[in-house]
């Protein structure tokens, strides 16, 4: 009787489909360790920072007449820095000769801007309406006639030690050219500076008829003038004069008008058309889809 073996048979053919096996495991582990040349660079840090443009205007009234110089009116300042910047001006009981001058700063911070100045709600009103003023128009309607004959002009310095009209040169070329529609051929008395002859002194309504569109500030050759640009220092100022001049007399007792300026900035980079494009005006709570 033979012993029991635990012989483990293993033909030829058995043996090589084995190692053929194992020889394919070992070409699959192969594939993932086989190394590509490579190299990897890193640029850290990385920061985009909005640019800021922020505007504050000033208005200060440097000169005036007796009689509202004895009101005290002169030295009167407002600062207008937030947005929608307005800053209001009521014009009312004047008479023939009064007259001030309302100097305006407009500093734009951080980035050059253009600047565009508008009028909003002029208003005109006939008041009261004494004899005197019904003599002169010839009937009882009660015209509002100060917008009519308010000299509104604007100039581009004024010399603080002047301390009256005499200070004021340079009359605006761009702004004061209106088409004198209304045959006013009045002027401010004692200005001094050289003043075009072909320039027009305009009156209230004119100056709104031309600011209701909105008046964008430009330079002597009628060019958008960027403030707070490489050429142009953060602050432009103009003033504006008001003049009732001796020769309107009655026509305007007891009329009244009043309106408001609005100063805005725009930015100068990628704007051909400032104040008059179409993007839309993104919002904090929108929300992305």
């Amino acid at each position: 009787m033979k012993p029991e073996t635990n012989d483990i048979g293993l033909s030829r053919r058995k043996m090589l489909l084995g190692l053929g096996a194992v020889g394919v495991a070992s070409a699959g582990a192969g594939l993932g360790t086989t190394a590509y040349f490579s190299d990897t660079e890193t640029f850290e840090n990385n920061s985009l920072t909005a640019g800021t443009l922020d505007m504050s205007v000033t208005a200060e009234i440097v000169a005036a007449d007796e009689y509202w110089s004895s009101a005290g009116v002169v030295g009167m300042t407002e600062t207008a820095d937030g947005e929608g910047v307005t800053a209001g001006l009521v014009v009312d009981d004047v008479k023939p000769g009064d007259w001030a001058i309302v100097c305006f700063d407009i500093e734009v911070g951080d980035n050059p801007g253009y600047v565009q100045v508008r009028t909003e709600n002029f208003t005109e009103t006939g008041g009261a309406n004494p004899e005197p003023e019904q003599a002169v128009e010839g009937d009882t309607d009660n015209d509002a006639d100060l917008g009519e004959f308010l000299l509104t002009t604007v100039w581009q310095s004024y010399d603080d030690t002047s301390g009256d009209k005499t200070g004021l040169s340079t009359l605006d070329p761009v702004f004061n050219n209106a088409s004198n529609s209304l045959g006013i051929n009045y002027a401010p008395s004692d200005v001094g500076g050289v003043v075009d002859a072909d320039a027009h002194y305009t009156n209230a309504r004119e100056a709104d008829a031309q600011l209701n569109a909105g008046y964008l500030i430009k330079d002597d050759n009628g060019d958008l003038l960027p403030i707070n640009d490489e050429a142009n220092e953060g602050v432009y100022s103009f003033c504006l004069l008001l003049e009732v001049p001796f020769e309107v007399g009655n026509v305007i007792q007891g009329d009244s008008l009043s309106f408001d300026l609005v100063f805005e900035t725009e930015q100068v980079r990628h704007n051909e058309d400032p104040f008059n494009n179409s993007a839309p005006v993104n919002s904090t709570n929108s929300t992305a889809n």
